[in-house]
């Protein structure tokens, strides 16, 4: 809603959302397609067992893959594009404290409020891309995988901490729990993400078109941080693969 205000500046006007620029969409996420997958084929022989297994079934659904990414241009054109932050993630994120001697300046801020930082975009794509206006949902979309990242962190950390945990029944339950944990926060991320956006009807489409964007938002987002593990975090690498897969 702050970044879709009203200017006469042209860099950050709100402008409507057409049937070019969701080909545009699948056009990039075609590209991030590509690039991804060749990078995994050409890095597969050096992954561990299970992180290769899911890598060479990711592999084996390439064309769905493009499939996803297409779909979105047999959807209607509605919404708006603005400038969005563009690498929002949990780590863009401060918590502030409510001030003591103060009324809050929103409702829902009485028990303090979050500021958010770095609106640099992701610094693997060119600063062209990362001007350009683009749906709200992408941002969307970039805490929903933060939040899968998260999940999984802690579910690591928890398993190096209790080695005994680490396989079998009592790891598939934890590991069960981390994914519940994520779809339950995500959940309400997102509702609390409707009811807010709210009060500017006109930045989303309506919820049929806006589910099938989110979910091609999400597929783009997860390769590119599976592209960006590949090149510097293998041992990440099964993170953004469970999240493509569960796709």
């Amino acid at each position: 809603i702050a970044l879709a205000t009203p200017t006469t500046d042209p860099a950050f006007a709100a402008e409507p959302f057409t049937a070019d620029n969701l080909a545009l969409d699948a056009q990039r996420i075609d590209r991030q397609i590509t690039s991804t997958l060749e990078a995994l084929k050409l890095k597969l022989s050096t992954l561990k067992d299970l992180t290769a297994d899911a890598a060479g079934l990711l592999l084996s659904r390439r064309i769905d893959l493009f499939a996803r990414a297409n779909a979105i241009t047999s959807t209607a054109a509605s919404g708006q594009r603005i400038r969005i932050h563009g690498d929002y993630h949990l780590g863009q994120t401060l918590r502030t404290s409510a001030a003591a001697d103060e009324p809050p300046q929103q409702p829902g801020t009485e028990n303090g409020d979050f500021a958010l930082l770095d609106f640099e975009g992701e610094p693997a794509r060119p600063l062209a891309e990362r001007r350009q206006k683009q749906s709200p949902l992408k941002d969307v979309a970039g805490m929903i995988r933060s939040l899968s990242y998260a999940a999984h962190s802690g579910l690591d950390q928890f398993l190096t901490a209790n080695p005994d945990l680490a396989h079998g029944p009592a790891c598939e339950t934890v590991s069960a729990w981390a994914v519940f944990w994520q779809d339950s926060v995500s959940s309400e991320f997102l509702r609390a993400y409707r009811q807010t956006i709210a009060a500017n009807p006109v930045l989303l489409p309506p919820p049929q078109q806006s589910q099938a964007l989110l979910a091609a938002y999400l597929l783009e987002k997860a390769l590119y941080e599976l592209l960006y593990e590949l090149n510097n975090r293998p041992a990440w690498l099964r993170i953004p693969l469970a999240g493509i897969l569960a796709l």
